[in-house]
């Protein structure tokens, strides 16, 4: 490709950056197997969707919760890869809990310690119950969720390593319709997570389909079968449509696919109901197959898209800027900014540079200190 040589010079120079943020953009590397460079890149437009979404940008109202369902699919996918293939030992299971609370506490309970000193009145009972995730106000519902994920990954994989035996083809199949399950039956009825003031249902079934796409991604058949050029090129339009899909799936923009075709609308919206999908099922399983069919297409558009660096940068400091952003929001609102598309930009331009001194501050430090060092 023509641009290569240009990326790359850039990609070299970022490497060579005192921000950390910036550099980790190219030098990143997880602490088990390669970085998947296209899903840093999942992270950007999820977090860049949440955030336009929450200044009512480009017609996004109401698309921030395609940005958490990808968020919710890409932690099952990548967490699970890990647990396929041994089983769980006291060891690991240590160097998994570890890993995650030094991934998600230290900056979460800053950013909550800042709510509170900005919050006038806020007794410290709103402290306490949000770190112990009794209570999750506005945006902090989706923290609860994960953590109770992170708690119940290890069992789901270990399930299936008994049951399956490493047959992953199977466990894709068997997680996908545990997940159809979690989404008709698992309800508030049945469980709920405190969330924005009342009680929220667990998301469990997006969670699975991740674990469902891990599964597939580690499946030697399917991905042979899947890398064949034909087949590879159809699933590489495929990725691009429901991207396309998931980003203009907005009400402002389905409504106006309505009025253009009248008769296909309804028609598919009819099928939708009778299908008995529900809408969080839908985008769940649509966000899985995206990351799946993101990392299988490594050289088709849609994974040039996710790879691309602008992406990725806001991938690595994505947790930050999810977690900042509303703050961020409501003090560039505070200047007179209207809701819209200047106050997306202004809020994600000034969100990123936060979110990078917190990234470099908290984050990675955290995430590079090991026990006894």
């Amino acid at each position: 490709m023509a641009g290569s040589p240009i990326k790359s010079r850039f990609e070299s120079v970022l490497a060579r950056l005192p921000i950390s943020a910036l550099r980790d953009v190219v030098v990143k590397r997880p602490s088990v197997g390669p970085n998947l460079d296209a899903l840093d890149g999942i992270r950007g437009l999820a977090v860049a969707l949440v955030i336009a979404s929450h200044c009512g940008a480009f017609h996004l109202k109401g698309q921030g919760a395609v940005g958490v369902f990808l968020f919710f699919g890409l932690s099952a996918f990548l967490l699970t890869l890990p647990f396929q293939d041994e089983a769980t030992t006291p060891a690991r299971l240590r160097h998994y809990a570890s890993r995650r609370i030094r991934r998600i506490l230290p900056i979460y309970y800053g950013v909550i310690l800042f709510s509170f000193f900005e919050t006038d009145g806020a007794g410290f009972a709103y402290l306490w119950k949000h770190f112990l995730f009794i209570r999750a106000d506005g945006i902090f519902w989706t923290i609860p969720q994960e953590m109770l994920f992170y708690l119940l990954l290890p069992l789901l994989a270990q399930i299936h390593l008994l049951l399956f035996r490493r047959n992953f083809a199977l466990s894709a199949v068997a997680l996908l319709l545990f997940a159809g399950c979690c989404h008709l039956f698992l309800d508030e009825s049945v469980f709920t997570l405190n969330g924005n003031g009342k009680q929220l249902r667990f998301h469990l079934g997006i969670f699975a389909t991740g674990m469902a796409f891990s599964y597939a991604y580690s499946c030697a058949p399917l991905t042979r079968i899947a890398t064949r050029p034909a087949i590879n090129r159809a699933l590489g339009w495929l990725g691009l449509a429901i991207l396309v899909f998931l980003v203009l799936s907005a009400n402002y923009y389905h409504q106006t696919v309505l009025n253009v075709l009248p008769v296909v609308g309804p028609w598919f919206a009819g099928l939708h109901g009778k299908l008995g999908l529900s809408y969080k099922g839908t985008f769940g399983f649509l966000c899985g197959l995206l990351i799946y069919i993101t990392l299988i297409c490594k050289t088709r558009l849609i994974h040039r898209i996710m790879s691309s660096l602008t992406l990725r940068a806001l991938g690595i400091t994505s947790y930050s800027l999810y977690l900042v952003h509303i703050i961020v929001r409501d003090a560039v609102a505070s200047t007179g900014v209207n809701m819209g598309n200047q106050l997306f930009v202004l809020t994600i331009a000034a969100a990123y540079v936060v979110a990078c001194i917190l990234y470099a501050a908290i984050e990675r430090p955290f995430m590079q200190w090991k026990a006894g060092q």
